[in-house]
C-alpha cells in the first residue's frame, strides 16, 4: 500500500540523485533554496520511491526534481505523485504552474495540460524545456 507524506527536503536528496543524475556528486541534486520548498514522497511499504519538490513564488509555483525508482516506473507510482503534486499546487492562489522538463519526457506533461514555452537549454548532459500551464 502506498502513501503520500510532506517530507524534509534531505530526504529527497539521495533519490534524486540516483534516478536523475547517477553520474554526478551528490551534492549536484541539492538546491540552493530547498530550504524554501514543499517536499513530496510517495511511500511504498514504507520506502520512499517517488519525490517531488514544489517552491511558490508569488503566484507561480514550479514543480522540480520529480523522481521515481527505476525499478517503480511505469506502475503509476509517480502518476500518483505528480496528480497529488498537481492538486496541491492547484489549492495554492496561483495563476501558473511551470517546470523544466527534460525533453525526452516533455509529452508526458502535455497529458496534463502543460504547453512548451520557447525557453530551452541544456544542463548536466540533458536538453530541458520550460513547460507551463496557466490555472
Amino acid at each position: 500500500m502506498s502513501s503520500i507524506e510532506q517530507i524534509p527536503a534531505a530526504m529527497t536528496w539521495h533519490l534524486r540523485q540516483q534516478v536523475m543524475y547517477p553520474d554526478l556528486d551528490p551534492e549536484a541534486v541539492k538546491l540552493a533554496d530547498d530550504d524554501e520548498g514543499i517536499h513530496f514522497g510517495l511511500f511504498d511499504q514504507n520506502r520512499l520511491i517517488s519525490v517531488i519538490s514544489t517552491f511558490q513564488k508569488e503566484e507561480e509555483l514550479q514543480l522540480r526534481k520529480f523522481a521515481t525508482l527505476n525499478e517503480f516506473q511505469g506502475q503509476g507510482y509517480g502518476k500518483q505523485l505528480f496528480e497529488y503534486a498537481l492538486d496541491f499546487a492547484q489549492s495554492k492562489p496561483i495563476k501558473r504552474i511551470w517546470m523544466n522538463a527534460r525533453t525526452n519526457v516533455s509529452a508526458l506533461y502535455e497529458r496534463y495540460g502543460f504547453q512548451k514555452t520557447e525557453q530551452t537549454f541544456f544542463k548536466d548532459g540533458y536538453d530541458f524545456v520550460v513547460m507551463e500551464v496557466y490555472l
